[in-house]
């Protein structure tokens, strides 16, 4: 061996500033939410001040990193929940461990928020009037939270005020700081999208033995015991005469969720997120963001998977993202947008039309709400109606279709809203066209395509919110759509935006 040999430096993996800036945002994320839901294991009371000081720390130390973190939040932490399932026999105590990333959440909206006053902030032109609106925006969901834990049953309330606050948190946390701080996501997010996609196929392949990895087995069986201890199957056994006859009616499914006899069966898949429409719509939604930023692979591989699981109200998101990028060239931008819009009339129009004649539970629940409005178009207060509602546990449906309407509004985030609401829903509905306008304004003044992914995703996510109440209230749905491309649209209102080009 030679002494030139001997005197070489050892090797040395060396990776590009850019990918090594975004591991470093990715591993503060997952060390965040691992942290945090490990703390509220310890105790609910410790799991929210832990969460609090770390995400507070990192909004300070580490603003860049904030928008991936509830990402990151929203996809990962149920996995990081099931690991615990064996460790929390209380029901109570468990449930509260998911209440992590909606603390990760608030407080970056928070701190955000508060910086939004700041002078720096305050200097962006673009971002005064959002400030505004949102202060109006946030003291109107304020006033219904304090009428339906008046008129209702307190703890429905704040569910229902996490439900319509998250989307809104979001997009603001991702246009203050992507206003203040350089904010690419186009590095980050596709890992994210590669895992969740990586996991769905395992799940898929494997079931479960690939949850019993990380307890995700014990999360679905305890899952389904405590419906069964609930009574519901037992309704569903008087409503529809379904009988669960073992883990195969529950777990399996058919192929691209089919009730046609003959399909093959498959594994029933939730993803990290441990619930299918969740599930479906982050693929979605993720899929349409990289489709509108130059991204092929990725959503090819994720459609597979939106076909097995079923949801159609994502596969339609999908649909019209996948549409409007291939017929921008062919029909030019304001074309493919006006029949994006004309598409999510009609897709509309046809579901009720179809769940007229069907006795469909969503649209008998729009149509509760639709008449509640009439009734009293001030609103009655948050948490009073919807899904996810004590005053909705006990539903005739038998005598919902002989009314035409249910007797409480639910299963429609827009029938929903306006019951709980009222006119002050429609501030909300405001909000998002406003979005939506804005984008269009940022493409027109720049040519910036990916910027568009806000306009489709707010208009086909708002039509199927007619029907479907996961489409504003899940954090993957319209919160998740809102954090990608509010992050985008604020890039363009940066100082340091005017020496970038966002032309494709």
């Amino acid at each position: 061996m030679t002494t030139d040999a001997l005197q070489q430096p050892p090797l040395r993996l060396r990776l590009a500033p850019a990918a090594a800036e975004a591991l470093f945002h990715a591993g503060i994320a997952v060390l965040v939410v691992i942290l945090s839901v490990s703390s509220f294991a310890v105790s609910t009371v410790f799991g929210v001040a832990a969460s609090f000081v770390m995400t507070a720390i990192v909004a300070i130390a580490v603003p860049a990193s904030i928008p991936l973190l509830v990402a990151v939040s929203f996809v990962t932490q149920n996995m990081v929940v099931a690991w615990y399932t064996p460790s929390i026999p209380d029901n109570t105590d468990f449930d509260a461990l998911r209440g992590a990333n909606f603390v990760i959440l608030a407080t970056a909206f928070a701190a955000f928020f508060l910086a939004a006053f700041q002078a720096r902030a305050r200097a962006i032109a673009e971002l005064r009037p959002w400030i505004v609106g949102g202060v109006w925006l946030c003291g109107t969901i304020v006033v219904y939270l304090g009428l339906g834990a008046v008129h209702g049953d307190a703890k429905d309330a704040i569910v229902y005020f996490r439900n319509v606050i998250t989307p809104i948190a979001c997009f603001y946390v991702a246009i203050i700081a992507a206003s203040l701080y350089r904010i690419d996501l186009t590095r980050t997010v596709p890992w994210l999208a590669g895992f969740a996609i990586a996991y769905g196929y395992c799940e898929l392949a494997f079931g479960m033995d690939f949850l019993s990895l990380f307890h995700g087995d014990q999360y679905i069986l305890r899952a389904i015991a405590r419906q069964i201890q609930s009574g519901a199957y037992e309704k569903a056994l008087q409503e529809t005469g379904f009988v669960l006859r073992g883990l195969q009616d529950v777990l399996l499914t058919n192929l691209f969720n089919l009730p046609i006899p003959g399909l093959p069966q498959v594994f029933r898949i939730g993803g990290p997120t441990f619930h299918s429409i969740s599930f479906a719509y982050a693929l979605s939604i993720v899929s349409v963001w990289l489709l509108f930023n130059r991204r092929w692979l990725l959503p090819l591989l994720a459609l597979p998977l939106l076909l097995v699981i079923g949801s159609k109200g994502a596969m339609f998101l999908l649909l019209v993202g996948l549409f409007v990028r291939l017929a921008k060239p062919l029909l030019g931008i304001r074309p493919a947008l006006l029949l994006t819009v004309a598409a999510s009339v009609a897709w509309v129009a046809g579901s009720i039309g179809f769940g007229i004649r069907a006795g469909d539970y969503h649209v008998l629940g729009l149509f509760a709400g639709l008449r509640e409005f009439t009734h009293n178009p001030l609103g009655v207060g948050l948490g009073l109606g919807g899904n996810l509602s004590s005053t909705t546990v006990d539903v005739n449906w038998d005598l919902a279709q002989a009314h035409g309407a249910a007797a409480q509004p639910m299963e429609s985030a827009i029938g929903v809203m306006l019951y709980q609401m009222g006119i002050g829903s429609l501030l909300f509905l405001a909000f998002l066209l406003a979005i939506a306008r804005a984008a269009w304004r940022a493409y027109r003044r720049s040519g910036d395509f990916a910027v568009l992914f806000l306009v489709v995703a707010v208009v086909a996510i708002t039509a199927n919110a007619v029907l479907q109440e996961e489409a504003f209230f899940s954090p993957l749905a319209l919160g998740f759509a809102l954090l990608l491309g509010g992050a985008r649209l604020a890039a363009h209102w940066s100082p340091t935006s005017q020496a970038r080009s966002f032309r494709e």
